[in-house]
């Protein structure tokens, strides 16, 4: 492998121009700095711009694929950490008999693949239909995972041009710390970068600006199907967020009403029995207090002991939506800059 000398700026430039690029977020050099210093690679960041530094192309790989990581990247740790592409595939399907032919006969028909109807990424289906006839359920899953590892290494790869989503613009990710506006005329609450980033680093979460946490959980409720409303931000009487049955009337009462406060400090009972008040006072079904940090002992128990229909979500809890709503992996979204993949 070769080697590069490069000044520590230019360093720093490339990488912000690389996570740019790849993932749509306008990063700075302090929010670079704290990555590697949060998901490993410190050793390999420059501490002297002036200074001119030697970095072998695995090592600038590395550093690349941890700040991907660190930035929201679903693929780019796997990458990182299995540099041998088809090593893990050898071993998960040990058992398969005709694993190399069905391998070079994946990689030979991955540069062919057309487009899908939409023209934006390549359709495997020829592919897999072919696999399918020769080996069977067996060979179609050996396909799959070779597709998604492949399309894994191209996504996250410092080299090339090729990237997950085209974004049409990128997003300050300061604006998820400082920032009191949302992409509501989108449809969606929060933009999903930053799910995909607070995903990767769940400490920010009591960071957030407190408007992009109501968004967070507007969005959660917007994708498990319900028609919701966020609050104005400022003099909304202590309910943020409002969520309706989708099919339900347009003078329905909410079903769900929803505090949300982003803060390190428990939630005592005081906050929880003005919710429960206001669930009953707008004839809703249920009530959420969704904090960053996680309910008392005594607001549980006021809970508990007064049959309160008041629901906690925690910072355990806004973990486990990050999961479900981040980006997912590579899967088969495979770009049309998959054609320039070397035959096997």
């Amino acid at each position: 492998m070769g080697s590069v000398w490069v000044k520590g700026q230019e360093v720093i430039e490339y990488m912000s121009e690389f996570v740019g690029f790849k993932l749509g977020l306008t990063v700075s050099a302090e929010q670079l700095a704290q990555a590697v210093r949060t998901h490993g690679a410190l050793e390999l960041w420059p501490d002297d711009l002036e200074v001119t530094y030697r970095y072998r192309s695995e090592a600038m790989e590395y550093l690349g694929h941890t700040l991907l990581t660190a930035f929201g990247d679903p693929d780019a740790a796997d990458v990182r950490d299995s540099p041998l592409a088809i090593a893990p595939l050898l071993k998960e399907f040990a058992d398969f008999g005709d694993l190399d032919e069905a391998l070079k006969f994946v990689m030979n028909g991955l540069p062919e693949l057309p487009l899908n109807d939409q023209g934006d990424a390549l359709d495997p289906a020829p592919l897999l239909e072919e696999v399918s006839r020769r080996w069977g359920v067996d060979g179609v899953a050996v396909a799959l995972r070779l597709m998604g590892t492949v399309n894994a290494r191209l996504t996250s790869n410092l080299w090339t041009r090729v990237r997950r989503t085209e974004h049409s613009s990128r997003v300050d990710l300061r604006d998820l710390f400082d920032s009191e506006s949302l992409p509501l005329p989108l449809g969606v609450f929060i933009d999903q970068r930053f799910i995909d980033y607070l995903d990767a680093n769940t400490k920010e979460l009591a960071c957030m600006h407190w408007r992009q946490f109501e968004g967070l959980v507007a969005e959660k409720l917007r994708r498990e199907g319900l028609k919701v409303g966020l609050g104005p931000g400022r003099a909304d009487e202590g309910v943020d967020v409002r969520a309706w049955d989708p099919d339900a009337p347009a003078d329905a009462p909410a079903v769900l009403l929803v505090q949300c406060k982003r803060t390190r400090q428990k939630i005592e009972r005081v906050v929880v029995k003005a919710l429960a008040a206001d669930v009953i006072f707008e004839g809703a079904r249920r009530g959420m207090v969704a904090t960053t940090s996680a309910w008392s002992p005594g607001a549980r128990s006021t809970v508990d002991a007064r049959s309160y229909p008041v629901d906690e979500a925690n910072q355990d809890t806004l973990i486990e939506w990050l999961a479900q709503m981040r980006t997912p992996g590579a899967g088969l979204w495979l770009p049309e800059g998959i054609r320039q993949v070397p035959r096997a």
